[in-house]
């Protein structure tokens, strides 16, 4: 009987293990992986989203892939046999041999199953040709966003001062019209955190919330008037040719023909924003020589630093080395032929890769310049998030 209880204690044992392993196997997962996936999910976005904007610098068309449904299945199983025989301790009956066999068996599957739909067919052209919604602009706003950094990606016009409009679309030939509106913008955003200016609702009689129309702008004096306030109030007023003596505005997404007592704003597109974006990206030298990329002239026709218009959003570098810091990074790999870029199916036949260069983004044109070290191969690379983030970045995303 000793004997049996030896292999009693050995199979209680390995029972215990087998369920201990399995005990709990769910939760660890959802623990685990549902954080992981998380993570990759948005790095995956910010890459596609990096990766579009170079395309649309370059004119190439993009694309983009709605992640449909991912779907983790876990499978575990366990079993345990045990076979034994134990000799007989009467004496009477003859000796046989004892012997005992202990199994277990253990096994563990991940299945993940990830889904991708191309957005592409007339709805989806529609959203991205149709102009931000008015209200939209108003709860970023009231939301907390710097207004600068709105007025510069989202707003096309404000009344009759234009925000680069021709960098809503390809790249331009000629420089655009933008220094009136960065300064229009500068002064708002002061005004903006000293309370005197405002977007907001009118509330209608018994109601107790914004009812969502009747949209006003309104723009008040410093209680001293000798503050620096009061000469970007004046300089407000005078650049969107507001009524004097009228603090309170009607708020249009119409700046055409409009009223003294009016201000209208015109946004972009969500394409028109991507494409404005897209003009942060710095042209490599080689890139410039072979014209595989439009460049954008000034008024003595040297190439234009689109970071006078781009630079306090984002700033996209061109260089061959990876800073050790990359949140993003994207293969890419150029083709040139006669040194103009061609389609696919030229490059394929006639084209030769050109080894590319490395583009690093920041999103504040101030970020301290990273370390760096060379990548892991000669294909042209796409890096982005370079330093840290403001909470109103563009792109979200989790910093390592």
């Amino acid at each position: 009987m000793a004997a049996r209880y030896r292999y009693s204690d050995v199979t209680v044992v390995v029972a215990l293990l087998a369920s201990s392993c399995a005990t709990g196997l769910g939760p660890r997962a959802v623990r685990g992986e549902r954080p992981d996936y998380n993570r990759q999910i948005v790095r995956s976005g910010d890459a596609e989203l990096l990766l579009n904007l170079v395309r649309l610098r370059y004119n190439e068309s993009p694309l983009f892939l709605e992640l449909g449904a991912v779907v983790a299945q876990y499978g575990y199983d366990a079993s345990l046999n045990t076979t034994g025989q134990i000799n007989a301790t009467d004496s009477t009956v003859a000796q046989l041999p004892s012997g005992a066999t202990v199994g277990a068996t253990l096994a563990y599957a991940e299945k993940p199953t990830v889904t991708y739909t191309p957005l592409t067919g007339e709805d989806f052209a529609t959203r991205m040709l149709s102009p931000i919604p008015l209200d939209s602009i108003m709860l970023f706003d009231q939301s907390g966003w710097s207004a600068e950094r709105l007025l510069l990606v989202a707003v096309q016009r404000v009344n009759d001062v234009l925000n680069a409009h021709t960098a809503s679309g390809p790249t331009p030939e000629r420089k655009p019209d933008y220094e009136e509106f960065a300064d229009l913008a500068e002064r708002v955003q002061r005004l903006r955190l000293a309370g005197l200016i405002d977007l907001n609702w009118e509330m209608k009689e018994h109601e107790t919330q914004p009812p969502g129309r009747n949209p006003r702008f309104w723009l008040h004096q410093p209680a001293d008037p000798s503050s620096p306030l009061a000469a970007d109030v004046a300089a407000v007023r005078r650049e969107l040719g507001l009524q004097p003596g009228v603090d309170d505005f009607t708020l249009t997404a119409f700046p055409f023909g409009r009223q003294p007592t009016e201000v209208g704003i015109r946004c972009r597109s969500l394409l028109g924003v991507l494409y404005f974006l897209s003009q942060s990206v710095e042209l490599p030298a080689p890139d410039v020589r072979a014209r595989l990329a439009t460049v954008t002239k000034d008024d003595n026709g040297q190439p234009f630093d689109w970071s006078k218009v781009t630079g306090k959003v984002m700033t996209i570098h061109s260089q061959k080395e990876r800073p050790r810091n990359a949140y993003v990074a994207v293969p890419r790999a150029l083709y040139e032929v006669d040194g103009v870029l061609n389609h696919v199916g030229e490059q394929a036949q006639r084209g030769k890769i050109r080894v590319g260069t490395v583009t690093v983004v920041e999103r504040q044109s101030h970020f301290p310049q990273p370390k760096r070290y060379r990548g892991p191969d000669a294909s042209s690379r796409v890096y982005a998030g370079a330093a840290e983030r403001e909470r109103e970045s563009l792109t979200a995303g989790e910093r390592r």
